[in-house]
């Protein structure tokens, strides 16, 4: 079996140069930071071949490579000159349907169907069935004669594409979602397609992310070992992570004065990120750490800490919080979709009410103030990792559907109507 991966985002420059910083020779020399990498990495244990595929504005060919880390192979296809005219247009990436429109006009490429085919791909894999991308790769499936699975990566379908997606997403062999949230809300709007929605979380590679020595992680990192760091993880983009709700909540914790707030992660927003934490005199309290790509590294970073702190607006399932987790750590976070799934209020974390900074400030002063709870609710953390998120569990998941899609291909529905 050899299965294409795609990516929801337009194009590669567009989120992974300007948004983590990436060059292209390093994603495919030593970047494997993302979903596609893990399920790469899990489906070669079953024997299983993928493709990675972006779209990028750079070059007139298509270039393929094999990957420095994860045994894969990644390739590029460059944009047709249709996107290019559409992105010359004002503002055409700013509303759902804009957005929408853009995805799919960047999916247009003559030689797709003969790039898959001549990579032997024989089942292709849709990141976000939100996105106008997966239009385009089902028309490609269908050419090819091959099933497609969409998945949720935490893009819901707007409102406004809800009609064009009655139409559409009954041509996936199956729909995937991270959450249980996310699960009922397909179920409910794809009746008779419910027995091809399926809940397949996220995953932790146990072999990188567990409990190590405190101490031992600090002194690796070269951390102060009398500070009390706490630790957020994530892509700096405030319209979902919403780090400036964490801002806001470490001035209520100013009497802490040994608290230390790591920030792992770039993006677009860390300029006004950093602004805002000079503004708030916060400068001695948060250390940015920029984009972490060595999960060995972040391990280490985790392990130093007291507790995780996810102060994102809406999330589809946090692989962060699931790899904090296995390193014994109880997580603080806002009660938003994607993230209740995997916390459970007052057992492995604490969920803050409304978006409210002064809420999560709260649940963080409870945990720091109790080391004993911080330390009871971070075993029940790592407990419920072993349990429902390991490699073996999700990968036989994932391995079972990609199955069934090909060697027992769910006949097409009538599009909903």
């Amino acid at each position: 079996m050899h299965v294409g991966i795609f990516m929801h985002t337009n194009y590669f420059e567009d989120f992974f140069v300007k948004g983590l910083g990436l060059s292209e020779e390093e994603y495919v020399n030593s970047y494997h930071n993302d979903f596609s990498f893990d399920y790469a990495r899990l489906l070669r244990k079953n024997g299983i071949r993928t493709t990675i595929y972006n779209f990028t504005r750079s070059g007139s060919k298509v270039r393929s490579y094999k990957h420095g880390v994860i045994d894969c192979t990644v390739k590029f296809i460059p944009v047709g000159g249709l996107y290019k005219a559409y992105c010359s247009i004002p503002f055409s990436h700013r509303t759902p349907i804009g957005k929408f429109v853009s995805q799919y006009v960047s999916t247009i490429q003559n030689d797709l169907g003969n790039i898959l085919r001549g990579d032997g791909i024989n089942l292709i894999y849709a990141q976000e069935y939100a996105s106008g991308r997966f239009e385009r790769l089902a028309s490609t499936a269908k050419q090819l004669d091959i099933p497609i699975i969409a998945a949720y990566h935490g893009g819901s379908i707007h409102k406004w594409i809800m009609p064009i997606k009655k139409r559409t997403l009954h041509k996936a062999a199956f729909l995937t979602t991270l959450n249980e949230d996310e699960h009922r809300s397909m179920v409910a709007q794809f009746p008779s397609m419910a027995d091809r929605i399926k809940l397949v979380p996220n995953f932790v590679n146990s072999s990188v992310f567990y409990k190590r020595n405190k101490e031992e992680a600090r002194a690796a990192l070269g951390l102060d070992q009398d500070s009390r760091y706490i630790i957020t993880v994530g892509r700096l983009f405030e319209h979902q992570k919403g780090h400036s709700l964490l801002v806001e909540a470490a001035k209520q914790l100013r009497e802490l004065k040994d608290l230390k707030i790591l920030i792992a992660g770039s993006g677009p927003d860390e300029q006004s990120l950093k602004e805002l934490i000079r503004e708030n005199g916060l400068e001695d309290t948060f250390i940015l750490l920029g984009s972490i790509r060595d999960k060995e590294v972040l391990a280490n970073y985790y392990n130093a800490s007291e507790l995780f702190v996810l102060p994102s607006r809406y999330e589809g399932l946090p692989l962060v919080i699931l790899e904090a987790s296995a390193c014994g750590l109880p997580t603080v976070a806002f009660n938003v979709m994607g993230v209740r799934g995997l916390v459970r209020n007052g057992v492995n974390g604490l969920l803050a009410e409304n978006l409210d900074p002064a809420a999560l400030a709260d649940a963080l002063g409870q945990l720091l103030g109790n080391p004993a709870l911080c330390a009871e609710m971070g075993g029940a953390a790592s407990e419920i990792v072993r349990s429902n998120y390991t490699e073996e569990i999700i990968g036989g998941k994932l391995n079972e559907l990609l199955n069934k899609s090909i060697h027992g291909k769910a006949k097409p529905l009538a599009a909903v109507r």
